[in-house]
């Protein structure tokens, strides 16, 4: 009888924390509904923006370490170009102050500046095309900033909407949920910028 008695008494207090819920539930507005539907939204939203953020960051420094890579081998021709320069000139210089060389002696410092006078346009176009490639670099990595920043700014008006959200469904106040919802927008706003601004869809 005791174990019968305890167990209506569980079944008595289940079945009120039951009806009191379904009484909550029915005082709650309309949009209350709306609430976990907004911040599960945002919340994707914020997961997605964060992945793309660390892929952009990574393009960035890919992009910031070719253009290194490419202004070395630019320094480095250019060096290689002057040193040739000034080998030459002195061959040159050589060549015309030994009067009294032999012929054979003369032949070969002919040779010797007219290889290093050849070598240099290649050497020149060299670096000339790794000053260029280290300028692209430069540019889309810039571009992939400048992405960051604006996913940034999404991410954080992401944040805003569910925190808005969250507080309208405590206090029952649906102004912030609205403010919420325009927070959101501006979220898939600032993302859909972002892509179009990368693509040179958008200034």
């Amino acid at each position: 009888m005791t174990e019968n008695k305890n167990i209506k008494s569980i079944v008595a207090k289940v079945k009120e924390r039951i009806d009191a819920t379904q009484k909550n539930a029915a005082d709650n507005p309309p949009w209350i509904k709306q609430v976990a539907m907004l911040t599960g939204v945002l919340a994707a939203i914020s997961g997605f923006l964060v992945v793309r953020s660390t892929a952009v960051t990574n393009n960035a420094i890919y992009e910031s370490n070719r253009a290194i890579l490419s202004q070395t081998q630019a320094s480095d021709a250019w060096s290689e170009y002057q040193a040739d320069s000034i080998k030459a000139h002195i061959v040159e210089t050589a060549l015309a102050t030994a009067q009294a060389a032999s012929t054979d002696s003369r032949a070969a410092l002919t040779k010797q500046a007219a290889d290093l006078r050849a070598r240099q346009p290649k050497l020149k176009q060299t670096a000339t095309d790794k000053t260029a490639e280290r300028d692209q670099h430069l540019q889309i990595g810039l571009k992939w900033l400048a992405e960051k920043d604006l996913l940034g700014y999404a991410g954080f008006a992401a944040q805003l909407g569910i925190a808005l959200a969250s507080v309208a469904a405590l206090v029952r106040w649906r102004t912030p949920f609205l403010a919420g919802i325009v927070a959101g927008a501006l979220c898939i706003g600032i993302t859909l910028y972002a892509f179009a601004a990368y693509y040179g869809i958008a200034p």
